[in-house]
């Protein structure tokens, strides 16, 4: 298991060479690029073939590896000329993935259009994620949907991945507490296991059970990427509440989800 740090949203002000830097020092072995959000670390679309090059090799010369390039990209248009642009945007980034030496690219379902049936929407969202599968396949790269907005529902997810029935196409965790059923993640987990290939983290201050999903995951062997997306600049409170947890996991104890409290709650 590895750990990414991904620039959405705490590190979205920081330029490349901050990014570099404390992904190094901090110990992470990879950084997940969130593209199309005006990031300061610049790594988009319009970077010139040498400019990708240049990019890579900084990365890389720092001992980490491009983790994934996070896309805003989803396909829950009734419209096919929508969705069949936003496939060709797709497209571009699974090369600019490869340009960067990445080996997946997060893209969105993400949520049912008024008028529209759950089952149409999930089939034109997994028809979607085919197209880009076959695309995808001589590059090497993974398109993972990730479990996000109504999509976060596994029954919407995984069926999705299976109409598009192709090696390249798979899921990215999103450690929803919507995912808890009687406190624990395992029944959720099972829906999915198997199609998981990333897997996004965000506060450790919460109701999220990470060591119960870290085990579910250790045992099914999954030996992939970690990503950071911590949401907003931690309080005193939340420094506290991680500072617990950590102690609890250093110490064999058990993991007890954190209250989240207001500066002054």
């Amino acid at each position: 298991m590895k750990l990414a740090l991904l620039t959405y949203n705490l590190a979205r002000g920081w330029d490349l060479e901050r990014i570099i830097k404390a992904a190094k020092a901090l110990g992470f072995a990879g950084v997940e690029l969130r593209v199309e959000a005006n990031h300061a670390h610049g790594v988009e679309l319009e970077r010139t073939p040498a400019e990708r090059r240049e990019i890579r090799s900084r990365i890389e010369d720092a001992y980490l590896e491009v983790a994934g390039v996070g896309t805003g990209c989803r396909y829950d248009s009734p419209d096919p000329a929508q969705r069949q642009a936003m496939i060709e945007r797709t497209r571009r980034y699974v090369e600019l993935a490869t340009d960067l030496g990445a080996r997946r690219v997060r893209v969105f379902g993400n949520d049912i259009p008024a008028g529209v049936s759950r089952g149409e929407c999930v089939r034109y969202v997994g028809e979607s994620l085919r197209l880009l599968g076959e695309f995808a396949e001589p590059y090497g790269v993974d398109v993972l949907l990730e479990m996000h907005g109504q999509f976060n529902y596994w029954g919407f997810a995984r069926r999705a991945v299976e109409i598009a029935n192709h090696p390249r196409v798979a899921l990215v965790y999103n450690s929803d507490a919507r995912d808890l059923v009687a406190g624990s993640v395992a029944a959720t987990y099972g829906q999915v296991r198997g199609w998981i290939r990333h897997v996004h983290m965000h506060e450790f201050v919460g109701p999220f059970p990470y060591p119960e999903l870290f085990a579910l995951l250790e045992a099914d062997g999954y030996s992939g990427y970690f990503s950071s997306e911590v949401e907003e600049e931690p309080s005193a409170e939340h420094l506290l509440g991680t500072y617990a947890n950590l102690f609890r996991a250093w110490a064999g104890q058990p993991f007890f989800g954190t209250a989240r409290l207001e500066p002054n709650g």
